[in-house]
């Protein structure tokens, strides 16, 4: 399995309903397993995890992501400001 982790800086709240937004078209791309979604109200700051079946998926999905989280970004009134990708390399207890 692989992640996307894409930082944010905005409002705590706004954002939140901005990740809302796009989470039904995020949900309908091939090889998309599950995200989270985090923020610090009080710095601003937030963090979006997603997770995806394969590297292939992974890869295959950045475009659409990248518009997503654009997206998500603007209703938030957020600024994006990093992405990147790992492997998950272990994972302990069940996702929920």
């Amino acid at each position: 399995m692989f992640a996307r982790v894409s930082r944010y800086r905005g409002d705590g709240d706004r954002l939140l309903e901005g990740f809302a937004d796009v989470s039904g078209p995020l949900e309908s791309i091939d090889g998309f397993s599950h995200a989270y979604f985090m923020v610090d109200r009080a710095s601003g700051k937030g963090v979006s995890i997603t997770i995806w079946d394969s590297e292939e998926a992974l890869n295959a999905s950045a475009a659409k992501a990248d518009e997503l989280r654009s997206q998500g970004a603007q209703a938030g009134g957020a600024q994006i400001e990093s992405v990147e990708s790992y492997e998950i390399g272990m994972t302990v207890g069940t996702p929920s």
